[in-house]
Order: C-alpha cells, then sequence, then structure tokens
C-alpha cells in the first residue's frame, strides 16, 4: 500500500479544486484516496459543482498518485498536510489554508515567534540598511524570519538570519525543486537556508513554474504562518501590501518601517503606519510588542585615534552620506577624508553602502 499523503500529492495536480474546495472533500472524506478515487456523484453531493467533478474524472487518469510519491521522494521533498501534527498551526486559522505544504529542510519549532519581512525587490540602500539591523536582533532573539526568496529585502532577510545564526523560512510561489526555484540565482541561497537550519516550502508541486499570479496566493501563506508581518519597503501597489492585508485579514500584526515622504519606495509603509500598523525603528518595537524580551544590541566600540579621524566621524550619521558631502562639512582635503574614512570602517566605525556614500556603524 502506498503512502495516503501521495493522493493529496496527485490531487494537487489539479488545481482547480483550490484550497477551499480540496478542504471541504477532506473534511467530508475519511482519506485523501477516498477523496482521489470518488466518483462523480460523490463529488457533487460534497458540494462540487457538476462540471468540475466530471473535468476532474477527466484529467484523474492521467495522474498517477504512486508516480507523483515517487517523484517527490527522488527530489528529497517531503510533504506535511493539514492532518499532520506538524503543520503550522496558524496556517490553519486563515480562510484558505492550503491542504498541503512541500518542503526541503528542517520544519521549525512553531511554537517560536515567526516574523514575516517583505519588501521591494529593488530596495534602496536605506531598505537594505534597515532591513538588515532589523532581523538581525530579532534573529538573535530566537524569532523565525519568513519571507520569499525574492530579489531585494526578500534576500536580505534570508541572508542576515543567516549571519546571525537564526533559522529563517524561504515560501516559493513556484515549485522546490531545483529547476523550478526561483529565482534561479538564488538556488545557492536555498542550499544556504538548508544547511543552516531552514526550510523552503510551497503549496506548489514539482515542476510548478513561477507565474505571476501564483505570488498573491504565496502571500498569504507568509502572512499566515506569521505572528506578525514587517514591511520593509515597497511601492503603494505591490506583493508586499498584499501580505499586509492577508495578516490583517487573519488578525495578525502589521509592522511598517516609516520612509522618506520623496521616496516612492516609502509610500506603501507610510501608508500602512496611516492605516494603523505599527511603525518600527529598532526592534525592540517588534520584540516588545510580541512579547520578547529584548536584549541590549552591542554597539560599536569605535573610538577616533586622531583628529581627522574625529572630525569625519562626527560628520558621518546612520543616514548614508556621499563622500563629496563628507568633504563639504569636514573641510578635509579628498585624499585625507578617502584615506581616513577606509581606517575608520577597518576599525568597525564606518560602512561603505556603495557609490561613494558612507553611514556610521
Amino acid at each position: 500500500m502506498i503512502d495516503d499523503r501521495a493522493y493529496l500529492v496527485a490531487l494537487a495536480r489539479f488545481p482547480k479544486f483550490g484550497p477551499i474546495k480540496l478542504g471541504r472533500l477532506i473534511r467530508r472524506f475519511p482519506s485523501f484516496e477516498r477523496i482521489f478515487t470518488a466518483s462523480a456523484l460523490d463529488l457533487i453531493e460534497a458540494g462540487i459543482e457538476s462540471k468540475l467533478a466530471n473535468r476532474f474524472l477527466q484529467e484523474r487518469i492521467h495522474i498517477n498518485p504512486e508516480q507523483e510519491w515517487s517523484q517527490i521522494i527522488r527530489h528529497g521533498i517531503s510533504v506535511v498536510t493539514i492532518k499532520d501534527e506538524h503543520y503550522p498551526p496558524l496556517l490553519k486559522e486563515i480562510h484558505n489554508p492550503p491542504p498541503l505544504l512541500f518542503y526541503r529542510g528542517t520544519l521549525p519549532d512553531w511554537s517560536q515567534k515567526h516574523i514575516g519581512v517583505v519588501g521591494s525587490r529593488k530596495a534602496t540602500s536605506y531598505g537594505i540598511r534597515a532591513c538588515e539591523d532589523l532581523v538581525r536582533t530579532l534573529a538573535q532573539h530566537g524569532t523565525v524570519i519568513v519571507s520569499g526568496l525574492a530579489y531585494g529585502i526578500d534576500a536580505t532577510a534570508h541572508q542576515t538570519t543567516i549571519e546571525a545564526e537564526g533559522v529563517t523560512i524561504a515560501v516559493l510561489g513556484s515549485g522546490i525543486d531545483d529547476e523550478s526555484i526561483y529565482p534561479a540565482r538564488h538556488r545557492a541561497l536555498v542550499s544556504r537556508i538548508i544547511a543552516s537550519g531552514g526550510v523552503i516550502l510551497s503549496e506548489f508541486p514539482i515542476g510548478t513554474p513561477p507565474l505571476k499570479q501564483h505570488f498573491p496566493i504565496r502571500n498569504r501563506i507568509i502572512a499566515g504562518i506569521c505572528h506578525g508581518t514587517l514591511v520593509v519597503e515597497a511601492a503603494i501597489k505591490s506583493g508586499s501590501l498584499i501580505t499586509a492585508r492577508s495578516a490583517l485579514d487573519s488578525n495578525r500584526d502589521v509592522y511598517a518601517v516609516p520612509g522618506p515622504i520623496y521616496e516612492p519606495l516609502s509610500e506603501g509603509p507610510n501608508e500602512l503606519i496611516k492605516q494603523g500598523a505599527a511603525a518600527v525603528t529598532v526592534a525592540a518595537d517588534i520584540l516588545g510588542h510580541e512579547a520578547v524580551s529584548a536584549k541590549p544590541v552591542a554597539k560599536s566600540n569605535y573610538k577616533p585615534a586622531s583628529e581627522d579621524e574625529k572630525i569625519l566621524f562626527e560628520a558621518l550619521s546612520k543616514t548614508p552620506v556621499h563622500i563629496d558631502e563628507l568633504i563639504r562639512k569636514t573641510k578635509l582635503g579628498s585624499s585625507v577624508v578617502s584615506a581616513t574614512l577606509t581606517l575608520i570602517e577597518l576599525k568597525g566605525g564606518a560602512r561603505h553602502e556603495g557609490g561613494s556614500f558612507y553611514s556610521k556603524t
């Protein structure tokens, strides 16, 4: 006998049922096998439209549960169903929880605090810096960081968590086999997530491409797994705000990093704050709200060793400053500023943000 979950994996190949209809069938039938092998009449009596029931029977003959199960084993993929004790408990509470999750890696302790971190794929240096600082502290306090593996804020959240020796979850809008991972350039990041004790997961079966319509569907899982969702940078119309709305719909906390009023990527977080989201400037804003004890964050112990270092260090700020502006403010020569900045950076007092911009650590 094959594992009963193989029939749910097979049912995932017929997405027209959707999580709500499939959830209805799971509650009606005693096993996944009974759903998969049901007659059209049985399905109709369970609340499935006649046309859809007959469509499923037509497509079912092309789906082999045993082959589907062998395929996930061959790809090193595991599954957790909504009937299993290891299924995310918070995810069960949303309106349309996925009946099945495919995953690679180690499922976390779901009793830990989980915070979703989302934002723009084209994040600014301000957004990247804010994400790194906030996520680092959250991860160091045992918070599981959940994001979507995309470029920009998502990748920064995953990478920073790994560097902080924390646990991170990547939720994909595609299959989780190597060939389907999106973006493909993040396959190495996926390996690091898994190796560090994290997990990648998706409700989409092997071979599912990253279609545009999959990402709003994926976003509800990010919000559904988490106690709260943090939006770092996002345009006013973006997937990040869809995730935030999903969190609100599930009665979860929403946090937002305020940004410059003239920056388009700050429009989303600033609007969320106006609508009642908690403004976040330090990780303690989240840790305190989520009842996680906040430990003091270690600060740089850098101390200027010369007058030039002192002048230049005082001219720096947490907001990136261009080297030309530092030359103007300090009235030091360009060669002196360049050499002194390098020295301060080596001592841990400054940070090169790229493009001749520097900030104080």
